[in-house]
């Protein structure tokens, strides 16, 4: 192979990687929009919800809280949420992607009567392996509060404990759902969830708003999407 062709190669390899490295970037931009466009206003975001208190006063959280308005009552939307979970209608989000990261995750569409029992001390399941958060509060047409903390295990069985990632001593998080009357046939659809890690530095928190913050909240973005159009009927 002559100098010229190598130049080509080189070149047209360079080009190559040029362009997905744009290709990434767009995409990390297009998914950041997605999850983070629409946001609840100012005054909801400062707003005290069921589920708030579950992991105390601790400073050291992250917090992220997303909202849509869904054109039916309160008690349309809640049969979605009571069946939430690996083993029942799924996450109402992207299945594919999920599958594509090894969570055997089927949505269903559909409202299930056997899966309606929402209550504290059930568990909901993420991952066939056992990861999850278990209920703490539940009330029918209104909101329930889900936990996860890795230096308190659920003991429910099958209940996988957490490993905390990116090198933490601990990890959890909370994962709340609220729906709120916004008038005759509306409902503000609410989910926040609060997450809080050691050690909580600079480095350790742009890691967990990356890696776990961003894909979050694409995915709960997509899942309250869904779940408004279903509950509108407009998705089966």
């Amino acid at each position: 192979m002559n100098s010229l062709q190598l130049f080509i190669t080189a070149h047209t390899a360079w080009s190559i990687f040029i362009l997905i490295v744009l290709a990434g970037i767009l995409l990390l931009a297009g998914l950041i929009y997605y999850g983070f466009s629409n946001p609840p206003t100012e005054e909801e975001k400062k707003k005290t919800y069921p589920g708030d208190e579950l992991l105390g006063g601790e400073s050291n959280r992250m917090r992220g809280t997303l909202v849509v308005t869904v054109n039916t009552p309160p008690e349309k939307v809640w049969p979605y949420l009571a069946q939430l979970g690996q083993r029942r209608a799924g996450f109402y989000s992207f299945g594919w992607l999920e599958r594509l990261f090894g969570f055997h995750i089927y949505n269903t569409y559909k409202v299930i009567d056997e899966w309606q029992n929402m209550f504290p001390g059930e568990y909901i399941f993420y991952h066939q392996a056992g990861i999850g958060s278990e209920v703490k509060q539940a009330r029918k047409d209104s909101h329930f509060s889900s936990l996860s903390d890795s230096r308190h295990p659920s003991r429910v069985q099958g209940a996988m404990a957490f490993v905390p990632p990116l090198g933490l001593e601990y990890f959890a998080w909370s994962w709340n759902f609220i729906l709120e009357d916004a008038g005759p046939g509306k409902t503000r659809f609410f989910t926040r969830c609060d997450a809080v890690f050691a050690p909580y530095t600079g480095i350790r928190k742009a890691l967990v708003a990356f890696f776990l913050g961003i894909p979050s909240f694409v995915m709960c973005k997509s899942m309250l999407r869904t779940i408004k159009a279903c509950a509108e009927g407009r998705k089966h």
